[in-house]
């Protein structure tokens, strides 16, 4: 919420990354559930992601070992996108490795350096732009994107992840609808969007060619309840998040047995 003076909490810069695969049933992406030792969103079943640090906007630490020709005007965000991939279901997403990179303890720069190849930040693409709302006393600006998985095996880290799999975004959202899964909104609303296509190639197809709207909802509160709400212009087909998705955000996941 705003503090006392009524300003706004600053949104952190924070990314997350939706890796996907062909899989028999159709398009795959990476998920991991998140510990339930966690303050926010504790047993949410979340893409790999997290804030943007230092590190990561450090361009020179980055020279010579990222894809692509000059710097990204979101490069800080591709980075920190792929570190959050590493760190929790152990992919390393580069170019052409030469060396083999099963190994922890160096930092995630010098490992991709070691490799030999390049952090592959230019077959990322845009997909999402979610800020949380104003009044939350937490706050994060989260670029979300799209890349095809380089078949490298993932780990979940056991620390902020205790599990993750390859998931079909129709099946989850229909165990989201059963509530075998809890999914926060944004996770639910980028679900149904690349449930539009059936294959990793076609979800990239169009994730280029569509427009990312920044998506900034907003909390009405009445005595009936709180209600968060986005904009139908950013392009969801939905605009109101679940009661059970809010209570995901504020800790109170539920399962059915």
């Amino acid at each position: 919420m705003a503090d006392r003076y009524g300003k706004v909490a600053k949104a952190l810069p924070a990314s997350s990354i939706l890796l996907i695969r062909d899989g028999m049933g159709g398009v795959e992406v990476l998920m991991i559930e998140r510990a339930k030792t966690m303050k926010f969103a504790p047993g949410a079943f979340v893409f790999p992601g997290g804030k943007v640090d230092a590190t990561d906007q450090q361009n020179w630490r980055w020279q010579g070992i990222t894809t692509g020709r000059g710097v990204y005007r979101d490069f800080s965000f591709r980075v920190a996108a792929l570190r959050e991939l590493y760190e929790e279901a152990g992919v390393l997403q580069i170019d052409r490795p030469r060396r083999n990179t099963l190994f922890g303890g160096l930092p995630f720069a010098d490992l991709v350096r070691y490799s030999g190849g390049k952090l592959d930040i230019a077959n990322m693409v845009p997909f999402a732009h979610w800020v949380t709302p104003e009044p939350m006393p937490r706050r994060f600006d989260t670029h979300f994107y799209l890349a095809e998985h380089n078949g490298q095996v993932a780990q979940h880290d056991g620390n902020e992840a205790v599990s993750l799999k390859w998931v079909n975004p129709r099946k989850v959202l229909s165990d989201w609808e059963e509530n075998k899964v809890p999914l926060m909104f944004p996770t639910r609303l980028n679900l149904m969007k690349l449930a539009r296509s059936s294959t990793a190639a076609g979800a990239i197809q169009q994730a280029r060619r569509a427009p990312v709207v920044r998506t900034l909802p907003v909390v009405n509160m009445s005595a009936a309840g709180v209600k968060l709400e986005i904009d139908r212009a950013t392009g969801y087909a939905v605009t109101s998040a679940t009661e059970k998705e809010l209570a995901v955000e504020a800790g109170g996941v539920q399962k059915k047995p």
